[in-house]
């Protein structure tokens, strides 16, 4: 709903730069000039999507990993969480900013394009879900909008309903250890109807920014509990 109505307010706008708010040639609204001043990461493990150290090979995983790889296959993110995505990110979710989801979400859609170049791409795409009373509040889940924009330029089907979030947590920045951000999102989600992932064998959970990846291991662990796939999860920034 939302995402069909920006489409059509921009479609009636002036495009201009969410980062300077100068003209922007491009058709989602980040300029020349910010698009190669954005920050970039440099080589990330093959698993978290931590950006690794200068003394690691190109192709190879963070120590955290090798000693203790995360449930899902891969973590990708198109920006490292600082200055100025954070504020971006922010805006967009808690000032329902859908023009800066929109745009973020299109740098997405072209690494998720160019990262399965000869390779298949995942066969659906699963939003992380937000607890009842948070998603009326917000009026919206920026998991599920950037999923409308990957669902539309990469051409893979979002199942938006197949996960719920059934208990509401603290957030995960307010625990202070690995064990208490796990209990907090024990039992947390659910999937709503499995017969909707029967027979998919590789998913792509989609989040807006991944901080300890308590919430997409929960997640991943549930879904494999019942069913053999590959995770990867994509997301819009990655703290550093």
């Amino acid at each position: 709903m939302f995402y069909e109505l920006m489409q059509s307010i921009r479609c009636a706008l002036p495009r201009t730069c969410i980062v300077c708010g100068q003209t922007a040639d491009a058709d989602y609204s980040i300029c020349n000039d910010c698009g190669c001043e954005l920050p970039k990461f440099g080589d990330c493990c093959l698993r978290c999507g931590i950006e690794l150290n200068g003394g690691l090979a190109k192709e190879s995983c963070c120590s955290s990993c090798q000693l203790c790889p995360p449930i899902f296959n891969s973590c990708i993110a198109v920006f490292p969480y600082v200055s100025p995505i954070d504020k971006l990110v922010a805006d967009f979710k808690f000032s329902a900013r859908f023009d800066i989801g929109y745009s973020l979400s299109r740098v997405l859609a072209s690494a998720f394009n160019a990262y399965y170049t000869g390779m298949a791409k995942p066969e659906l795409l699963l939003p992380v879900p937000l607890y009842k009373s948070r998603l009326d509040s917000r009026g919206f889940n920026q998991a599920s909008e950037i999923c409308n924009v990957l669902t539309e330029y990469c051409g893979v089907p979002t199942a938006h309903s197949a996960l719920r979030k059934i208990r509401n947590t603290e957030p995960q920045t307010s625990m202070t250890s690995a064990a208490a951000r796990k209990a907090n999102l024990r039992r947390a989600f659910t999937v709503s109807r499995w017969d909707g992932l029967s027979g998919v064998t590789h998913i792509a959970l989609i989040d807006d920014v991944v901080t300890t990846m308590a919430t997409t291991q929960a997640i991943s662990n549930m879904l494999r509990e019942q069913q053999d796939c590959r995770i990867d999860v994509w997301c819009l920034a990655r703290t550093l």
